[in-house]
């Protein structure tokens, strides 16, 4: 018979956030904690506001999208207990924090900043923009007045939300992150009003200010204005987009009557109708390019007087016929006014592009397009993006804004992770799952911390080499690491 002892109570340094020192590294080398003093963004007594943001940050990336989960979490997990120095962050600490009326907006532009002033997150010529909104529903929408009473497809259903207008950034050498972004609310007064494309607009003309590529703004059928379009491509951005069924095009033909060249209407659908032969015989996941294919748009000009006035011209555009897989789940079925709005014939879909002399590229722009709903549908079920039930629009105008900033840091240490051709690259979620939210137990001995993963981390061995720190202490990450396994 074997003797059983009386439990000891000691403290244990273990728990999950194996992968914050790596977040923190990326964190330093975008220098976010100066961003924060550079945008008034500053403590009045107690923890430092950067580090409340860093550990809120950390709650978010292991699900803790609550202000009391991010309490609990920062208190168990081993190493924001070293950065702290076993101060406790409490959950009043946290509200406070994310309820005053900071400058977030002005945050997210210095954080893109950043990334442009670095060689693999700057955006060149040819990279992508995809721009779209998402509903974020509130259960106590009824009693707050900057949400909106809007009908969300993806539920179908109307709901009390917020209504984000965002951009992603999808770059050519693989890296992609979230950009700037913007609430749209509704306003009773004419001269307070915005739309979404105001919207974009607002943020598009920010990113100029640091960044002057040509760049390529993917968008769904939505974003097809006329105005917009124009706007666009005087500001050196070339734009692709799904075609609406009530879109009016033109076809440039040669009419021997008259002995010269003239434009015929013809709709979306009828065009669609006409290319299905042709693309049938390509197949499926197949594109096609139809020629002498325009679009009126507006420009503004002068009379003879002198007065301002607008008036149309023809824009040779890049048609696109391009084939998709029917859905056949419920979740995914096309409502009666979806359909109506988009221009389909049997399983075919238009694109037009401003750059008829490059339709292929065009088509490829397209197809980025879905990473911004891929990202939103992380930023839900992984990131809390709907679990910021707080009744202040400040508190929502931080929460959204940390979020991002996660999810920048998320996708930079993944594409890291997975450059140079690595084979069974890990995903993002597995990246999140696996190594950021791994268990781990440390051990401090003489001013050293040896760390001990609850994973074999040979898949993170690069991102580990590269983004490991050395030091750790509260005012710099200053701490000896010497590699262990248990």
């Amino acid at each position: 018979m074997k003797k059983l002892c009386k439990p000891t109570f000691k403290e244990k340094d273990h728990g999950q956030g194996a992968g914050i020192p790596v977040l923190k590294t990326i964190w330093d080398l975008f220098d976010l904690s100066l961003l924060f003093t550079q945008t008034g963004i500053r403590k009045h007594s107690g923890v430092p506001t950067w580090l409340l943001a860093f550990a809120y940050i950390c709650g978010l990336v292991s699900n803790a999208s609550y202000a009391n989960q991010n309490a609990k979490f920062s208190a168990d997990a081993p190493f924001l207990k070293q950065l702290l120095s076993g101060q406790l962050i409490s959950q009043s600490a946290f509200s406070r924090f994310l309820s005053k009326p900071f400058q977030w907006l002005q945050f997210s532009i210095g954080r893109i900043s950043r990334l442009q002033e670095r060689t693999e997150t700057r955006l060149t010529d040819g990279d992508i923009i995809a721009l779209d909104d998402t509903k974020i529903e509130h259960p106590y929408g009824k009693k707050i007045p900057f949400l909106c009473w809007l009908f969300d497809s993806s539920d179908k259903r109307h709901v009390w939300c917020i209504n984000l207008v965002s951009t992603l950034a999808v770059l050519n050498n693989g890296l992609e992150f979230p950009m700037l972004w913007r609430f749209w609310v509704k306003k009773d007064q004419d001269n307070e009003k915005q739309t979404k494309l105001n919207l974009a607009i607002e943020m598009l003309k920010e990113l100029r200010q640091f960044n002057n590529a040509r760049l390529w703004v993917a968008m769904d059928r939505w974003f097809l204005c006329k105005k917009f379009l124009t706007w666009l491509m005087d500001n050196n951005f070339d734009w692709v987009t799904k075609a609406k069924r009530n879109t009016v095009l033109f076809r440039k033909i040669y009419d021997p009557v008259l002995g010269k060249e003239r434009f015929v209407k013809l709709n979306a659908k009828q065009l669609l109708q006409e290319i299905y032969p042709k693309i049938r015989v390509i197949g499926k996941n197949s594109v096609l390019s139809i020629p002498d294919i325009y679009i009126k748009v507006p420009y503004e000009t002068l009379t003879r007087k002198g007065k301002p006035i607008t008036r149309q011209r023809f824009l040779l555009v890049a048609a696109i016929g391009a084939t998709y897989e029917e859905q056949v789940d419920e979740k995914t079925v096309v409502l009666p006014e979806e359909e109506y709005q988009v221009a389909t014939f049997k399983g075919t879909y238009l694109l037009l592009s401003n750059r008829a002399d490059a339709p292929e590229e065009a088509a490829k722009a397209y197809t980025k397009r879905w990473k911004i709903e891929v990202f939103y549908r992380t930023a839900k079920q992984n990131l809390g993006l709907t679990s910021c039930y707080a009744q202040s629009e400040p508190a929502h105008f931080a929460h959204v804004e940390l979020l991002f900033t996660a999810q920048t840091l998320l996708c930079f240490a993944t594409w890291e992770c997975n450059k140079e051709g690595v084979e069974q690259a890990p995903s993002l979620c597995e990246v999140v799952r696996y190594f950021f939210n791994a268990g781990c137990r440390i051990h401090c001995h003489n001013q050293l911390i040896q760390v001990y993963f609850d994973i074999a981390t040979e898949r993170f061995a690069r991102i580990i080499d590269k983004f490991w720190p050395k030091f750790l202490s509260l005012r710099l990450w200053n701490w000896d690491y010497y590699p262990g396994s248990a």
